[in-house]
Order: C-alpha cells, then structure tokens, then sequence
C-alpha cells in the first residue's frame, strides 16, 4: 500500500507567493516521483478551495482536496494552543501530514513533518508584519509538534538549532528548485503586453514582495544613481506591496512618480518568466533569505544576477552571481549600471543556468518522500508492535 500524505495547501490558492510556488511545485512533484503516493490536500481557509481543484484536474485520482472551509487565523490559534480539531478529521486516514507553511495541526495517528523556509520573523522581526511576527510563539509549538523539520539551506538549518536546540536532530536540509517555465528557452515579453505594461528596454528586474526586508528601498536609492549614467534604463519591479512599502513609496516618491520605474504588481508565471529573460540584469539586494528561488531562477533563465551576499544566498547561487553587501549603495549601483554596458559574458551566463538547473524539483520531492517514510516510520515504532493473537 502507498503512501497516504495529508498536506496544508492554503499558500496554492489565488496569486502565488514563494511558499505557494514552492507547495505547488512539491505536489506535482511528489505525484511523479512516486506512483503510490495518495495525496489530500487541506486548504485552511473560510474562503474555500477556489480554484484549487480546477488546477489540480490534471493530477486526479491522485490528488484530492478535502472540502471543508476553515477560518487561517482562528485555526492557527486554535492549533496551537491544543488537540482538537486533528487534521485526520478533514483528510481522512492518513500517514502523514506535511505542513509547508509555519502551521502544522494536531494529530492522532499520523506523523507530522513541518517545513520552515526561514526565521525573518526571530532574525528580522523589525521587517515583518504584526502577523508573521506572531510566529516566534507558534512556530516552536508546532515544532515541537513534528516528528521531522524541513528546512531549505544549511544556514536555516544552523539557524533553527541555536533558536530551538531542543528540535535540532530532527532537522533536514531539502534544497528548493527552480520551476520549469525558467528553465525552458524562449524571448523576452512580447512588445504589445511589454508596453501595455509601459516598460521598455534596456530594464532591470526586480521580483518579489516590495518589503523592507528585501531591501527595496536600497535598489530604489541605488537605481537613481543609475539612471544619472544611463538615463534611458529603467527598472521593473513585479510583486506584491509588503511590510514597510508606504514607507518606502513615500521616501522614493520622486523615482517611483517618474519613468524610471514601473512596478506591475503580480503577473502569470509565463509573463514572468519572459519578463525575467528580456531583463539586462536581475536585482535581489535582499537583507535576509532562507533559501532565494528568484535570483536562482534567474539565473536558469539565463540573465545575470546582482545579489547581496547575506544569509542563505551564497550558499543558493554559488560563485555565480556578482555580490555587493545589503548596506553598498554605491557597490549595489555600479553593479547594476555595468550592466547596461557592453554584452554579458556567456561563459559566465552558462555556468550560472548549469548550476541553477541542477536544482530540481524531482530531488526535492523524492528527499521530501524519504523525510515523510522516517517520520512514518518513527510513529509505529513508537506504538510498538501490535496484539499478539
């Protein structure tokens, strides 16, 4: 018989952030790594599945999502504080249960394997909204919960065990991937959509929440001095407003206002991925990170990456991208203006896509299925061996 896996898919409904990529990416992942996997997803949400099940049509019967709609924050509170409601009563009989995003449920018979992507919340509490700050006091419940801890990077995991020493032998590494769409050869965003967009080449890219912590307000000041020396470049920013963006928009109120940037929001995955191929050269300044999916997936599409060379990012992109430390602002602009001059080094750019395409998503599930068969197995040699007859 195979696996039955329960999972916490609340991040794959509606627009996508990180997590919801990363989820998404694991479950159609899983399905093909292993054909006896039986998956029920748990979308913890009063507004329902949504969408949910139209995505997963092409995955059934392998894939399930079990009905029911679930207020996020009243159960987070609720699960963290107690026993009930376990997750086995919404999924059913299940072996195990793998929470991808912070919030791992009680259970009764199944094992239960927790991911967390990073500790912003214990590093930079400072950069994270009044809600994410809250998980310095669940996430060590539901640790304590897990029979296994998945984390993306050796940093995250160093991290983890001086936070909480107590859950530090339960701890996998289990690298993030780049998703195929970035790894697939193709032109830049075609004209039409490119100026219906109002961005123009040459451009450098941005991807991700425009927070604090991702250190957008650096690139906005660092951008500025860029367009002294290359006044036609523009930069693109593509994401969601984060902590700290009114902040950020108020202070750079004069580039933002000009043609200088143009930030789009959130677009589909393909407009994305040819955004990304068209760019001169992809930014990530961020001040702290996990693991760092956008830079590597830039650096798949084949566009050279700037980055800061903090946190879980040199482990991620390797001697491939160009650093500059989250406090050079001068560094940070004269490695985005070098960009704008000259033809990039293909060597240099293939090297990169070599590294960031040896990440797949196949590895990733296939740990993932080892990490669940251990915590699997833990749980019934816990409840010993049955009645003799």
């Amino acid at each position: 018989m195979g696996l039955r896996v329960g999972i916490e898919a609340t991040s794959m409904i509606g627009p996508r952030s990180g997590v919801g990529h990363t989820t998404a990416s694991l479950v159609d992942a899983l399905v093909g790594a292993d054909s006896g996997l039986d998956i029920v997803l748990l979308p913890v949400t009063a507004r329902g599945a949504g969408n949910l099940r139209r995505d997963l049509a092409g995955l059934r019967p392998r894939v399930r999502v079990a009905p029911t709609r679930l207020p996020a924050r009243a159960m987070t509170w609720v699960w963290s504080r107690g026993t009930w409601p376990p997750a086995e009563l919404f999924c059913g009989s299940i072996d195990v249960f793998w929470a991808p995003n912070f919030l791992l449920p009680p259970l009764v018979k199944a094992a239960g394997v927790m991911t967390i992507h990073d500790l912003a919340f214990v590093r930079m509490p400072e950069s994270c909204s009044a809600h994410v700050r809250k998980y310095a006091n669940t996430v060590p419940r539901m640790a304590a919960r897990a029979n296994r801890i998945i984390v993306p990077s050796r940093v995250v995991a160093e991290e983890l065990a001086e936070w909480l020493p107590a859950e530090a032998q339960r701890v996998h590494v289990v690298p993030w991937a780049v998703r195929r769409i970035f790894r697939e050869q193709g032109g830049g965003l075609v004209a039409p959509r490119r100026e219906a967009l109002g961005i123009r080449d040459p451009y450098a890219m941005f991807l991700g929440n425009l927070e604090e912590r991702k250190n957008v307000d650096l690139l906005l000041q660092a951008f500025e001095r860029v367009r002294s020396i290359h006044p036609a470049a523009q930069l693109v920013l593509v994401g969601s407003p984060g902590h700290g963006w009114d902040g950020i928009r108020a202070r750079r109120d004069a580039i933002l206002s000009s043609d200088a940037v143009r930030v789009v929001g959130y677009l589909p995955d393909p407009e994305v991925a040819a955004l990304v191929r068209g760019a001169r050269v992809f930014v990530y300044p961020s001040r702290y990170e996990g693991f760092g999916i956008p830079p590597l997936e830039a650096m798949a599409a084949g566009t050279p990456v700037v980055a800061a060379k903090t946190s879980a990012l040199p482990e991620t992109l390797g001697d491939h991208v160009r650093w500059v430390h989250p406090d050079d602002l001068d560094g940070l602009a004269t490695a985005i203006a070098d960009h704008f001059e000259g033809t990039p080094d293909q060597g240099w750019i293939e090297a990169a896509r070599a590294w960031a395409t040896s990440f797949t998503w196949g590895r990733a599930a296939a740990a993932h299925i080892e990490v669940f068969e251990q915590a699997v197995a833990e749980i019934g040699a816990e409840a010993g061996p049955g009645p003799v007859s």
